[in-house]
């Protein structure tokens, strides 16, 4: 049935008949659904099937989520077939968005058996496969990667292909799309209309797991606007500690708990067990990027109540703490939401310009002195901060080097750096009037 709806589908793009759907979609709907195809062919040869969905507040993409899960479930079933070991990865970040649109980065990488470049050619081609003998010892018509690559310049993209034999191959692929809010969101802001703005006023004391200096700046202003007294721990095992102080001294525990998932020294899952183990009631809120329905059920057996992505808006955040936090009054008066956030970002673009003048030579000397794990640390904590203070083409440069610093290895080319100096350059000269000669410190 698979190779017949292959062959049909090559008959309409052919026949100009094959039409793309315009309706609202969530794309980490799209990847639960893909992973739930693709893993049980994974899980025969042994091999990790990763997925990242870049998250976004309160949108929907617009576009054909039924062709964009074949061409993903082809891809990753190509990148399964022909690789005997490790890792298969599938990602979709952002690159830039606009009032009403959003323009994403598809990619799905393997570690398997790679493709010379008249190899990447022929692919291409209708029932064409890298060589005869790959037919043979793999199987398949040959048909996928013909039908994707038609499937994405439907959609308005163009796919692209790297390989090298004997290393792996990567495909990619970038397709925008128009937005429109969530129907969750249009229900809350009709359902909550006349105190949408208005923010809550709450007591108790919450402990804030975060390593990343911006966030914990971010996550303190947001605590404190609505009465909450916060401690912040630098990674999980600080956290953890803290929370031994006080059931060891009877001190009241803490109201609730929010834990960063990827941390240095103990990451959030480890010390949310820790803490459970205590026999400690608080309950923990994971707080990551990471939001796909199968994160969540991660989070879910690691005794997390509740996840919360990053970043948040103000009112994500007050509806998660209502759930568990005392609320003492409301106020009735509107808050400036907009004059709020403006200081936040303002205060944020001071802290990185004044954070990040030496992050490309630190870089750099972890990636020469081989400690990839501290150079994709690195990576990853400026692409959060360029996320943070809406710099996308910086997040896009430091999420490609992250990418190619996983696991302990470096498969880095020179543009990759050269591209991410250049942005990071381009954002520290923009920002070079708000950097000071005593930064603001990092929260206690």
């Amino acid at each position: 049935m698979r190779i017949i709806n292959d062959v049909l589908d090559v008959s309409k793009v052919e026949a100009g008949k094959m039409t793309i759907e315009c309706i609202p979609f969530d794309i980490h709907d799209v990847f639960v659904l893909c992973r739930s195809a693709t893993i049980p062919i994974a899980m025969e040869k042994g091999l990790q099937l990763h997925f990242y969905a870049e998250p976004f507040i309160d949108k929907r993409l617009v576009g054909d989520p039924t062709k964009l899960r074949q061409v993903f479930i082809n891809l990753i079933s190509n990148a399964v077939k022909f690789t005997n070991s490790g890792v298969v990865k599938v990602s979709a970040v952002v690159v830039s968005t606009t009032a009403g649109s959003i323009t994403m980065r598809f990619e799905v990488k393997d570690s398997g058996i790679g493709m010379t470049a008249d190899e990447i050619n022929k692919v291409m081609e209708p029932f064409t496969q890298g060589d005869h003998s790959t037919t043979r010892k793999y199987g398949g018509t040959g048909l996928g990667l013909s039908i994707v690559k038609s499937l994405v310049e439907l959609m308005g993209g163009e796919l692209h292909v790297e390989s090298t034999p004997g290393i792996g191959s990567r495909f990619s692929f970038d397709l925008s799309f128009n937005t429109v809010d969530t129907l969750e969101n249009a229900a809350d802001k009709a359902e909550t209309a006349a105190d949408n703005l208005a923010k809550p006023s709450l007591d108790g004391e919450v402990l804030v797991c975060e390593d990343n200096r911006m966030n914990q700046v971010v996550i303190r202003k947001h605590l404190e606007r609505v009465g909450l007294r916060i401690m912040i721990a630098e990674n999980g095992k600080v956290g953890v500690d803290l929370v031994k102080e006080r059931v060891k001294s009877g001190e009241k525990p803490f109201d609730l708990i929010f834990m960063d998932i990827n941390m240095p020294v103990m990451d959030g899952l480890d010390a949310s067990a820790i803490i459970t183990a205590l026999g400690v009631k608080t309950p923990i809120v994971a707080m990551t990027a990471n939001v796909l329905s199968s994160d969540k059920e991660l989070y879910e057996r690691s005794n997390m109540r509740d996840c919360i992505g990053k970043p948040f808006t103000s009112q994500e955040l007050w509806r998660c703490l209502l759930k568990y936090v005392k609320q003492v009054d409301k106020h009735s008066e509107i808050s400036d939401e907009q004059a709020y956030g403006d200081d936040i970002l303002l205060e944020m673009r001071t802290i990185f310009v004044n954070d990040n003048q030496n992050t490309f030579a630190e870089l750099k000397g972890a990636i020469y002195g081989c400690d990839i794990q501290k150079a994709h640390r690195i990576a990853h904590t400026l692409k959060s901060n360029a996320g943070t203070i809406g710099k996308s083409a910086l997040q896009s440069a430091a999420f490609e080097v992250e990418k190619h610093l996983v696991n302990g290895e470096n498969t880095l080319a020179p543009e990759h750096l050269k591209n991410l100096e250049t942005e990071l350059n381009a954002v520290l000269a923009e920002l070079e009037p708000l950097k000071t000669q005593n930064p603001p410190l990092s929260p206690a």
